[in-house]
């Protein structure tokens, strides 16, 4: 069997975000604020950068905030949002956007997470999958840290022969790491029963199984943005030496902002200190106030002459 090319694409940005807690309480992961963009932004500009025609985006914790952000985007492709009543996890959210007409009607689709930066290069994965035939086609890096993250095997024939969890690679083993990108075959989305499942039980092991589980080592960069503490550097590692202030924040001209981000609705009073952190969404910092290598954001007030050192502060849900 052989396909064409993704014309749709399905990016996953519904769950619970329960790793980078406290900050989800405020806000979904996918829209956590990474200067001028919202996180999920370089999983749609993946996406767009695939050749795809359509993208489906599934939501369902903090759900109107996520479309909210969504709906800021600027893509030159059609966006749906599939809106989940219950969370499906994701092969289940896969199979709802395809039951709701918003994955196309042929081909493979593309699937991405929409929690990570991306900026993979993905026609060999793509033309491979359409050449070979398989059920699934994983995008895979060499490995960064075989103790943090699983770890894929391929065989000889570019088939995923075993997926180990975290830890040291066995004699002779080479490691490979899944950055969170798939091409689904249109078969395989068809069978997906509409009920909560996740992907490695519904899709992978049962592709395995059947010797259909590709694997293709791409290159380009990636991210993984799953705690508050990979969020803030991610955000510094996107400011260099700058600060950065949102045109919809409020800075007193007597406050110093140094290599910070101050994203929409904060407020930072004269003569405190911004140094390596983030205010955002709400937060507001006092005067004299001292934030230092911090996470602030939601409806946390940071009292005047306060000093607030590595942590990671939210306030209530906002939904």
């Amino acid at each position: 069997m052989t396909e064409d090319r993704p014309t749709a694409a399905m990016v996953l940005a519904a769950g619970r975000g329960e790793r980078m807690k406290p900050l989800t309480r405020v806000l979904p992961k996918p829209a956590l604020p990474i200067l001028d963009r919202p996180l999920v932004a370089w999983a749609v500009d993946q996406a767009v950068n695939a050749g795809v025609a359509q993208v489906a985006v599934n939501t369902w914790h903090l759900a109107e905030r996520m479309e909210d952000e969504l709906e800021r985007l600027r893509t030159p492709i059609r966006m749906a949002v599939s809106r989940e009543h219950e969370l499906m996890d994701t092969a289940g959210g896969l199979a709802l956007a395809r039951e709701r007409g918003i994955l196309g009607t042929h081909g493979p689709v593309l699937v991405v997470n929409g929690d990570c930066l991306y900026g993979l290069m993905l026609d060999q994965l793509l033309e491979s999958h359409a050449r070979r035939g398989d059920e699934v086609t994983l995008a895979l890096l060499p490995h960064l840290n075989p103790a943090r993250w699983a770890r894929v095997n391929l065989d000889a024939d570019g088939r995923v022969r075993a997926i180990h969890p975290p830890g040291s690679p066995r004699e002779g083993e080479v490691p490979l790491l899944y950055p969170g990108v798939m091409v689904v075959s249109r078969e395989v989305l068809a069978s997906l029963p509409v009920e909560p499942g996740g992907i490695p039980e519904k899709l992978w092991q049962p592709a395995m199984e059947r010797g259909r589980l590709g694997g293709v080592v791409v290159t380009g960069h990636w991210r993984e943005v799953g705690t508050p503490a990979a969020y803030l550097e991610a955000v510094l590692k996107r400011l260099g030496e700058r600060g950065w202030v949102s045109p919809d924040a409020r800075v007193a001209p007597g406050a110093t902002i140094g290599r910070s981000m101050i994203g929409a609705g904060a407020a930072v009073d004269d003569g405190a200190v911004v140094a390596e952190s983030i205010v955002a969404e709400g937060a507001t910092v006092g005067s004299g106030a001292r934030i230092i290598r911090s996470v602030v954001v939601g409806g946390v007030e940071v009292g005047p002459g306060e000093t607030v050192t590595g942590a990671f502060l939210a306030g209530p849900c906002r939904e």
